[in-house]
C-alpha cells in the first residue's frame, strides 16, 4: 500500500467555524417541497461560542486521508498568495507532496465560513477564489504519470476542459484508476454526456439526489414506486433497512455506462455500492455530530484506500463509512481523517453490518 502513489485533483479552502450562541432552525414549506433554513436575529450582534480555523476543499481532504493511510499522496490545486502558505504548510504536516499545486496572483485562496449549526449540520458561506481559476494548463500531465490511481472532486473552474483532458490522458494509460466525485455541472448534464469518462472510472461517488439528477433514474422511497416522501413504507422482502431508500434502478443505470463500482451515499440513512453484481447496504455508526462537513471526502477516502488495499467491496463500505464517522465527530473536514492504524482498530471493534442481495 505504501508504494501506491494517489494524485487527488479539486479544491483547496481556507475555513473559519463559528457557532453561533443563539440561532434557530426555520422550516420553510413551499408547494412542492419542505427546506430548512438557519435563522439568526436580525439586525443584532450574535455571541460566539468557539471560533475554529481549519482547512478544507476536496483536494486536500482527499490527499491528507491518503496519505494518513501509508499512500504516496500528491494534491492538485490552485491557491492565491492569501493563506496559500497556510494551505501548504497543512498538506505538508501530513506529507503530502505539494509540488503540483499552482499558486496564481489572480485571485485570493479559496475561503468558506462555516456556520455550526446545533444539530451538527453546518452552513457554508463559500469564496472560490482561485478554484475558479484552475484550468486545463494546470494539469501536470507528465506527473501524472506515475499515479497508481487518481481521485477527481469537484472543480470550480474550466471543469469541462480539465474533465475531456483527463479522459484523453486515461484512455492512453489504461492503467491508472480513477475515482470521481462529479461537480453539479457534469451531474446536470447528465451521465450520457460524460460516457467516455465513466467509461474509464473505477469508481464513482455521488450521493443519492445527485445520482439521481446524473442518471435521470428516481430512486423509489423505502420501496414505494411513488416519489412522495410520505410513502414511507418499506417492503418486508427488501434486504434494506426501513429508512433506507432503494436506489437499485439508478445504480443499474450508471454501471451500464462502463463504471466499475457506483457509491450512493445518503448521510444517516447509510451507504449503498455495485460492482454489477451484487447491491450492498452499510449503515452508519450512530452517535451524535459535531460537523458534518469533509464527511463525503473522508468516506471516499477510505473507501478508496480500502479498494486500493485489495480489500472487498463490503470491506470498503465499511472503511468509508468508519473515517466518514471519525470525521464528522470533529470540526473541520480533515481533524478526525484516521491513520490506516486507526481504521483496522476501529474496524474490528464496531460492529457495522453490511448487508448485500443480487442486483437484479
Amino acid at each position: 500500500m505504501k508504494n501506491k502513489t494517489v494524485f487527488t485533483i479539486g479544491s483547496a479552502t481556507f475555513d473559519i467555524f463559528v457557532k453561533p450562541a443563539e440561532q434557530a432552525r426555520i422550516t420553510v414549506l413551499k408547494p412542492d417541497s419542505r427546506e430548512n433554513w438557519l435563522g439568526l436575529p436580525y439586525g443584532g450582534k450574535v455571541k460566539i461560542e468557539h471560533v475554529t480555523e481549519t482547512f478544507g476543499g476536496g483536494a486536500t481532504n482527499t490527499a491528507i486521508a491518503f496519505a494518513r493511510m501509508g499512500f504516496q499522496a500528491h494534491c492538485i490545486s490552485k491557491i492565491g498568495h492569501e493563506y496559500g502558505d497556510k494551505v501548504l504548510a497543512n498538506l505538508q504536516r501530513d506529507k503530502v507532496h505539494t509540488e503540483c499545486m499552482v499558486e496564481t496572483a489572480e485571485d485570493k485562496t479559496g475561503f468558506s465560513t462555516i456556520l455550526s449549526a446545533f444539530d451538527g449540520d453546518r452552513t457554508v458561506l463559500g469564496y472560490a477564489g482561485a478554484n475558479h481559476l484552475f484550468g486545463v494548463r494546470d494539469l501536470p500531465l507528465k506527473a501524472l504519470e506515475k499515479a497508481d490511481f487518481i481521485f477527481l472532486s469537484h472543480i470550480s473552474g474550466d471543469s469541462r476542459g480539465v474533465l475531456l483532458a483527463l479522459t484523453r490522458f486515461l484512455q492512453k494509460h489504461p492503467k491508472i484508476r480513477l475515482a470521481w466525485n462529479p461537480g453539479h455541472e457534469q451531474l446536470a448534464e447528465g451521465a450520457k454526456r460524460w460516457k467516455a469518462l465513466l467509461a474509464r472510472t473505477t469508481i464513482l461517488f455521488v450521493n443519492k439526489e445527485e445520482a439521481a439528477l446524473f442518471s435521470g433514474v428516481p430512486y423509489q422511497l423505502a420501496g414505494m414506486k411513488q416519489n412522495d416522501p410520505q410513502c414511507h413504507v418499506h417492503q418486508p422482502h427488501s434486504f434494506l433497512p426501513p429508512y433506507a431508500d432503494d436506489v437499485s434502478g439508478i445504480l443499474r443505470s450508471l454501471l451500464r455506462f462502463g463504471v466499475k463500482t457506483v457509491v450512493i451515499t445518503d448521510g444517516k440513512n447509510g451507504a449503498q455500492a455495485s460492482d454489477g453484481k451484487a447491491v450492498y447496504f452499510c449503515p452508519v455508526v450512530t452517535q451524535k455530530r459535531v460537523d458534518t462537513l469533509g464527511a463525503g471526502d473522508a468516506f471516499a477516502s477510505g473507501f478508496s484506500a480500502a479498494i486500493l488495499g485489495g480489500k472487498s467491496l463490503k470491506t470498503a463500505l465499511a472503511c468509508g463509512t468508519l473515517n466518514a464517522n471519525s470525521v464528522v465527530s470533529h470540526y473541520g473536514a480533515q481533524e478526525g481523517l484516521l491513520t490506516a492504524k486507526a481504521l483496522e482498530k476501529q474496524f474490528f471493534q464496531t460492529p457495522l453490518c453490511v448487508s448485500q442481495h443480487p442486483l437484479k
